[in-house]
């Protein structure tokens, strides 16, 4: 080995774990560094071997086209990629002059403390998956691309499933890999392209990337691919991410709902009709952000209040604040809230209104709704704390009913979080218990004081001994946990009675009172006694 050699070697190994050298075809000729410990291989058993032998699947792709783009003294820009064998590492390269080969470094990137986390990815294409993608949306939205706002181009390969019945697995695989090394290159940002769905992408980009440009690439991509040319028709549409008329936090959000409906397909998509779908749905939603917006800022927000009561005595324990709007039912509303990342918003107005009637009346206990998705966000956590801090003493008579619409997927953080409102002396009430797969996991997890089970098992009370066994075995649980249930939807006197004999302690419903504007409870009249059927005994639980 010469000096000169040795010496390349040496800053090439400064910074690096493995060097590999590639000519024009993409064949390693060379091979040196920490194989066996980065590839479990060693360099024989790679000299004459493609690239791909090295790369993951969903990253061969980029491989093979930054290859092929790179030119003469041209430096490879550092890139996150997944190896064979699944460790992920840094890659960057170098083409000297007009030398066809390449010399690309590897370098491991340490999952261990203080590392960056690095987003989930499609395995097939190599771009991020649709959450990845939207978080990142999120954080980068009105973050420029050059000297202008970024834009958002959204493709759909048309008639995919027979593009996949023509091409066959390994050369659709193929595909998909070129596709998404073709978003990855020319995106803003190696994490700011993704895969929506089975046939359609997206990706932020500059003003210097052509839409068409894409699609035509995707064509012809197509095309080499199959033996008798398969030219792939893909339609685009073209965002702007400067909404003219929002703020840079709610055109965000309008883009990323955008985002979530392509990738569902949700808004009848097709390839006729994509453009005018996505721009309808853009329009709609603009409108739709901004009349929830103005009902915040101008105070249109109203509550109504219904009690939950004592089964027991019939006495009033609590009313549950309930959000009204102006312009629509207060579900669906809630629900886009959500999706649009509004809802933290609506949660935290409710909160503020619900200690302006606890402040002029020293009687009242109210329970707020929380939604899974603001108590996943530290940004309203503190702004809950922060507002309620303004008068402490309200806060034993204010309840928190966590709804999981959305589900809440840091359990052990939200158990700290709820833990910490109920030493500040909240007490913490687990919504529609029994609604979904996540609520046993939940009570398992969660410090809660009450449970609401679900009102669909009280309306359908007494109509088989299966659901009527459930339901018992539900409050039995949860008596066992040394928890306080609350049914709600109870709406006749032998419901309530029932109930009461089975062991809830509070209910909710309109046989003790419908939602109202102001809190006022006026106790109903003398339960009747519950009717026996066979095999349920009075009081048996």
């Amino acid at each position: 080995m010469t000096s000169d050699v040795a010496r390349f070697l040496g800053f090439a190994f400064a910074n690096a774990d493995v060097l590999i050298e590639v000519d024009a075809r993409g064949t390693i000729g060379f091979a040196a560094g920490a194989l066996q410990n980065l590839l479990g291989i060693t360099d024989s058993d790679l000299i004459g071997q493609p690239i791909d032998r090295v790369v993951a699947a969903g990253d061969r792709g980029l491989v093979r086209r930054l290859l092929r783009t790179a030119g003469s003294n041209h430096r490879l820009q550092p890139r996150a990629v997944e190896l064979a064998g699944g460790v992920k590492a840094n890659l960057s390269g170098y083409r000297l002059g007009r030398s066809p080969n390449v010399q690309l470094t590897l370098t491991r990137l340490e999952s261990g403390a203080g590392s960056t986390a690095q987003p989930a990815r499609d395995a097939e294409t190599g771009l991020l998956d649709p959450d990845a993608f939207q978080s990142q949306l999120g954080e980068r939205f009105g973050v420029h691309v050059g000297n202008a706002p970024p834009k958002l181009t959204l493709i759909k390969i048309a008639d995919f499933g027979e593009v996949k019945s023509r091409l066959g697995a390994e050369l659709t695989l193929r595909l998909l890999g070129e596709v998404g090394a073709l978003l990855r290159v020319h995106a803003a940002d190696d994490t700011l392209a993704t895969r929506l769905g089975e046939d359609r992408f997206g990706l932020v980009h500059g003003s210097d990337v052509s839409a068409d440009a894409l699609a035509s690439e995707i064509a012809v991509t197509g095309a080499g691919l199959s033996p008798n040319g398969l030219p792939l028709a893909s339609e685009n549409l073209t965002l702007d991410m400067a909404a003219p008329g929002l703020s840079r936090e709610d055109a965000g959000r309008v883009l990323m709902f955008t985002v979530k409906s392509f990738a569902e397909d949700g808004t009848g998509f097709d390839i006729a009709t994509m453009h005018d779908a996505v721009k309808l749905l853009v329009d709609q939603t603009v409108t739709r952000v901004t009349s929830l917006r103005s009902t915040l800022t101008d105070d249109r927000l109203k509550l109504q209040f219904q009690p939950i009561v004592s089964l027991a005595t019939r006495g009033l324990h609590h009313y549950e604040a309930l959000a009204r709007f102006p312009n629509g039912a207060p579900g669906p509303t809630i629900a886009f809230a959500e999706q649009v990342g509004m809802v933290h918003d609506v949660d935290l107005l409710v909160c503020e209104k619900a200690l302006e009637v606890l402040a002029a009346d020293a009687g009242l206990q109210i329970a707020v709704n929380m939604s899974a998705a603001s108590l996943g966000s530290d940004i309203f956590v503190v702004a809950f704390q922060q507002l309620v801090a303004r008068n402490p003493a309200l806060r034993s008579r204010l309840l928190v009913e966590v709804t999981e619409s959305t589900g809440l997927t840091d359990l052990p953080r939200a158990a700290r979080i709820l833990e910490d409102l109920r030493r500040a002396g909240h007490r913490i009430c687990l919504d529609d218990f029994g609604a979904g797969a996540a609520s046993f996991p939940y009570i398992q997890a969660l410090p809660v004081d009450f449970v609401k089970i679900d009102g669909s098992y009280v309306k359908r009370l007494g109509g088989s001994p299966r659901d009527d066994a459930i339901l018992r075995a539900m409050v039995g649980l949860c008596r066992e946990v040394r928890v306080q249930v609350i049914a709600e939807m109870v709406e006749t006197p032998d419901q309530a009675a029932q109930l009461n004999a089975w062991g809830f302690e509070l209910a909710q419903g309109y046989h003790f009172g419908r939602p109202a504007d102001q809190p006022v409870y006026q106790a109903p009249g003398l339960f009747t006694p519950p009717r026996q059927r066979p095999g349920f005994a009075d009081g048996q639980v």
